[in-house]
């Protein structure tokens, strides 16, 4: 009789090893009567957890434990601290971090679809609807959610990031000012625009920017207003010059496609819902802040000046003539095996039903 109450012991004691050991770190059932497993996700945040730009995932994070009872909780590293923040992608996609943010402007090669937020000039302002755009155009196309999964990731949630502007040393008032001048800028079809017009384009993250211009590599910074401020770029260019070219779908909630698959489907359907509700509620925070951004950049004696529409038209067709962005990325997404005319064609129309009102002639793409 003893040896038989040992055996199941023993046996008890290896079930609870094999239930402790799921998911990113702990996954057990909450005995306190909870409905969601106890488990610490790591998450790896590309930004310094004051900046705006890590506000989605504070928000997504305090939900989730929030809404999970205390059983989900987040390990979190900040400032891409897990690794360089161009291949957080691959640190998800590895698992070195179970969920974190993905910046497409890093990733033209790896998610080829995504890249289509940056390859139509100036768009709308509207930072929902930008990410709306995106939202529609990805239910219509699941491709979009697949390409991340052929990374090892599964996206939950797009964010719309504000209106990039041009800040520079100088200042620029028209498109013929930037010739022969070095602008930090990223994304594959941001430098076709700029070259298009004779500027330089220098490559640099958010974090070096104030080094790159500080240290005259640069005279300009092709970014928008949460960065400039978090970042104090008006302590070394205190001019913004607004270009027009609209609000794009930069960064991504992700998951580590293991763990996510290795959840209980109750589990997933809260993150997915926190990750929509965190969103919503930054695009609710983020035009609240765009005021307080321009106020912050007038108390440090940033002068302002706007592009003309003249110089806007210029631009759109000088930079279209230059390389048509929008048939660069059709053929990159041809090559990567999508349809990528009925893609951008549904994309514009989808823009326009929203209410877009592009600034170039759409009907060559549109079928």
């Amino acid at each position: 009789m003893k040896k038989k109450v040992a055996i199941i012991t023993v046996l008890t004691m290896l079930l609870s090893t094999v239930l402790l050991g799921c998911g990113g770190s702990s996954n057990e059932s909450n005995d306190a009567g909870g409905e969601y497993p106890k488990m610490e996700l790591t998450c790896a945040a590309l930004d310094s957890d004051d900046t705006a730009k890590a506000h989605d995932l504070k928000l997504f994070m305090d939900l989730v434990t929030e809404k999970s009872g205390g059983n989900i909780t987040f390990q979190e590293y900040w400032d891409a601290s897990l690794g360089q923040a161009t291949a957080n992608l691959d640190s998800i996609g590895q698992g070195i971090a179970d969920v974190g943010t993905v910046c497409t402007l890093y990733t033209p090669t790896q998610l080829p679809l995504s890249q289509i937020t940056y390859c139509v000039p100036f768009a709308p302002d509207d930072v929902e609807m930008a990410s709306e755009l995106m939202y529609k155009t990805s239910e219509k196309y699941p491709e979009f959610y697949k390409e991340y999964e052929k990374n090892n990731v599964v996206c939950l949630a797009w964010k719309g990031n504000e209106p990039y502007k041009l800040y520079s040393k100088d200042g620029f008032k028209s498109v013929d000012e930037l010739k022969g001048q070095n602008i930090t800028l990223g994304g594959v079809y941001y430098v076709p625009w700029f070259e298009s017009i004779g500027a330089v384009p220098v490559s640099a993250p958010a974090a070096d920017l104030y080094q790159t211009v500080k240290n005259n590599l640069a005279v300009g910074s092709f970014v928008y207003d949460s960065i400039y401020c978090d970042y104090k770029l008006y302590e070394v260019e205190a001019n913004c010059l607004e270009v027009g070219l609209g609000a794009r779908n930069c960064d991504t909630i992700c998951f580590n496609k293991a763990t996510w698959d290795s959840l209980d489907e109750k589990t997933q359907k809260l993150l997915q819902e926190c990750a929509d509700e965190a969103m919503g509620q930054f695009h609710a925070w983020e035009k609240e802040q765009m005021d307080n951004w321009v106020a912050e950049m007038k108390e440090n004696n940033v002068e302002f000046a706007k592009l003309s529409d003249a110089d806007k038209e210029k631009w759109a067709k000088t930079a279209l003539d230059y390389e048509d962005t929008l048939k660069s990325w059709i053929s990159d997404a041809n090559k990567a095996g999508y349809d990528g005319e009925a893609i951008m064609s549904d994309y514009l129309k989808i823009g326009e039903e929203l209410g877009y009102e592009w600034h170039f002639d759409t009907s060559e793409y549109i079928k």
